[in-house]
């Protein structure tokens, strides 16, 4: 019987589509079946009642059935964030539905194994190879030896896979990445970064790790704050990154402002993130598809007084809106 691939997810009650609508976590399960190849199956998992009881969702334990829920009472369905496993006919389906799976918001990919007899940590690990991003450098699992460095030519920082969007697979956090060498490499001010949309952190940390002084990490999603901090640590920059569930009031002017987040959130905190921005701050807005660009440089055009120049990787644009120097690499959109 051949191998299946399984990916551990964490869902919320409400997460956002790449597109950027919101729906529960039933729509979202239909979603995956109509867009996932490969998928053969999702399992929910269950409670007990005495876990069930733990979470609040049953005032006592005094049931007749305690091993598993009333079919009336579907108390996973009650849970703020529930524990799935999706499974995937083949290792390439499911490499691909993890990709797809970091741009929701809302669902947090925990990790990729092979259901085989006697997997452990260390096979789940070999699932998970370094990241080549082309313009910025490596990215690598958390748990790989080394330390994470910043060259003129390239940046190794390592992630812990699955803990918050952003592992360096997904072609919006390469985008971001490749924009920050360049400043970097164009002699950008890299004092005060601000990442709005942290996830797991990555582009603070590689801000960071760039040289960057004082990073505000914004992520609302309060579940991942650990992580950030965490995969800070093992890049060496805990000390610089600050972890925040909104952006602090009193912070700014920023040298940088990196946002990969879908479409509806970018265009409603332009204005808020705009004002932060320093005299010569490039902002850098990822997240976007083709529908969505119009819009988003109109919006934040008519704030700076300055068109965007844009990047495209699959699917997703970037746009970077130039405080100083004029940018490398794509055209100006008038």
């Amino acid at each position: 019987m051949p191998a299946h691939w399984i990916i551990d997810v964490a869902v919320g009650a409400v997460v956002t589509l790449p597109c950027g609508e919101s729906v529960d976590r039933d729509a979202f399960y239909a979603w995956l079946w109509e867009v996932a190849v490969g998928l053969v199956g999702i399992d929910e998992g269950s409670l007990t009642v005495g876990e069930a009881t733990a979470h609040g969702l049953v005032d006592t334990v005094l049931v007749i059935d305690s091993a598993a829920a009333p079919a009336d009472r579907d108390w996973v369905a009650g849970l703020d964030m529930a524990q799935a496993a999706c499974w995937f006919a083949d290792e390439d389906s499911s490499t691909a539905a993890a990709s797809l799976l970091a741009a929701v918001r809302g669902c947090h990919v925990r990790g990729m194994r092979m259901d085989v007899p006697g997997d452990d940590d260390a096979r789940w690990h070999n699932t998970f190879s370094p990241i080549d991003v082309p313009g910025f450098g490596v990215v690598r699992p958390a748990w790989d030896a080394g330390h994470a460095l910043a060259t003129a030519e390239s940046t190794t920082i390592f992630i812990e896979p699955g803990v918050g969007f952003g592992t360096g697979l997904h072609e919006t956090t390469q985008l971001c990445l490749a924009a920050l060498h360049a400043w970097r490499a164009r002699g950008g001010r890299l004092d005060r970064v601000l990442d709005f949309g942290s996830g797991s952190g990555i582009l603070g940390i590689a801000a960071a790790v760039c040289g960057a002084r004082h990073v505000d990490a914004v992520e609302v999603d309060m579940l991942v704050h650990e992580a950030i901090r965490a995969n800070a640590g093992r890049n060496g920059v805990a000390e610089r990154v600050r972890v925040w569930p909104t952006p602090p009031a009193d912070a700014g002017p920023y040298d940088l402002v990196l946002a990969n987040i879908v479409a509806p959130v970018l265009l409603e905190h332009a204005a808020m993130l705009c004002a932060k921005l320093g005299a010569t701050a490039d902002i850098v807005l990822s997240g976007l598809q083709a529908a969505d660009v119009e819009a988003a440089a109109d919006r934040y055009a008519a704030l700076l007084g300055r068109r965007p120049h844009v990047a495209t990787r699959g699917e997703w644009w970037c746009l970077t809106f130039a405080g100083g120097e004029r940018p490398a690499g794509g055209p100006a959109i008038q």
